[in-house]
């Protein structure tokens, strides 16, 4: 069996880990992948055990934009494939609340399914939530019992992978409804979301320019500029850079997050600059207006993130601007998240 991985802060290397020991306490040769720098020439199908699953975490409902790339260019073949989108796990008080997983299992689903595979299955594992832009990272406590409720699941679904037979947990079943409704978001966290969110980060006064957010990047988005780290486009928004500075000295800046969303509002709105734009483009017809101003928001979107992006980052070099975006910024004073045992190197 192959398992191939990306994880940000480690949920979905910890995943692969517990997935390969359960399969190789029953003497099933597991290989752990990680996809980080992969290419298509890299992969080579198993002959003797057409089984492979693939685990990632679920951003903005949706699936990374990295793995979704190495999916589509993963080779056609006739074995068996099943996923594992690891999702936002919570516990309030001594309830256990699921994450929600969009398109994050849906779109890879139909991908294998042209590709020639036969779907064995999926797992939406709700693992602990490190959306630690939005909420302080879970405590040591509550993130072991996490994960021991975790592994029972990955349990239930190697037993069903090994007797082949196909697993689609009751949950899944459960939140499908849901999962469809927030697809429109899905998407848009995908085509949108996930560059802008990007584009948020920025290194406080305390970075030392060590370089390690840049060299730990699963996605290489990272640019070390003037002993700075840059965030270019390919940033996936997943925190391992975050997580792993030894400064603590990375977060996702709350006022950059209000001026995109500010400017987003702005450019799209009738009563903003490209008022006449927008009314011109609706006379083409509902269906292709619709089209062409997405695609021009998207163009226009991200020259403005850039350009205000560019302007952050250099006033960020000044300690004053720094200070002030880094105390505006709650991320900055709670506790960070990392898996058991991840450090962002994989053994």
């Amino acid at each position: 069996m192959d398992l191939y991985f990306l994880t940000g802060t480690g949920n979905s290397y910890w995943s692969s880990i517990t997935l390969r020991d359960l399969a190789e306490s029953d003497g099933v040769t597991t290989n752990v992948i990680p996809v980080d720098g992969l290419k298509r020439g890299d992969i080579t199908l198993n002959k003797s055990d057409d089984l492979y699953g693939f685990l990632y975490p679920t951003h903005g409902f949706s699936l990374p934009w990295y793995m979704l790339k190495f999916m589509l260019k993963f080779p056609a073949g006739r074995g068996r494939v099943f996923f594992i989108n690891n999702r936002a796990g919570m516990k309030l008080s001594r309830l256990y609340t699921p994450g929600i997983s969009g398109i994050a299992v849906l779109v890879p689903m139909l991908i294998f399914l042209i590709k020639g595979y036969k779907i064995a299955g999926t797992m939406p594992l709700d693992t602990p939530s490190n959306w630690i832009s939005i909420h302080p990272g879970l405590r040591p406590k509550i993130v072991n019992s996490i994960f021991d409720r975790r592994v029972s699941d990955l349990r239930n679904l190697w037993n069903r992978l090994a007797h082949h037979k196909r697993i689609y947990p009751a949950k899944f079943w459960i939140l499908l409804p849901v999962d469809i409704l927030v697809s429109p978001v899905s998407f848009g966290y995908m085509l949108y979301g996930r560059f802008l969110l990007g584009r948020t980060y920025i290194a406080d006064y305390k970075c030392d320019g060590c370089g390690l957010c840049a060299i730990y990047c699963p996605v290489s988005a990272i640019r070390m500029v003037n002993k700075r780290p840059y965030w270019t486009y390919r940033c996936e928004s997943c925190m391992r850079c975050s997580n792993i500075c030894p400064k603590s000295s990375i977060n996702s800046s709350v006022p950059l997050a209000i001026t995109y969303s500010w400017l987003l509002f702005w450019i799209i709105g009738y009563q903003g600059p490209f008022a006449e734009i927008w009314r011109w483009i609706d006379q083409t017809g509902p269906l292709p207006s619709f089209f062409i101003k997405y695609a021009v928001w998207w163009i226009i979107t991200f020259i403005f993130a850039w350009v205000v992006y560019q302007v952050v980052f250099l006033l960020s070099r000044i300690k004053i601007f720094n200070i002030l975006f880094s105390y505006t910024t709650p991320m900055k004073f709670w506790r960070h998240y990392l898996a058991p045992g991840f450090r962002g190197k994989y053994k």
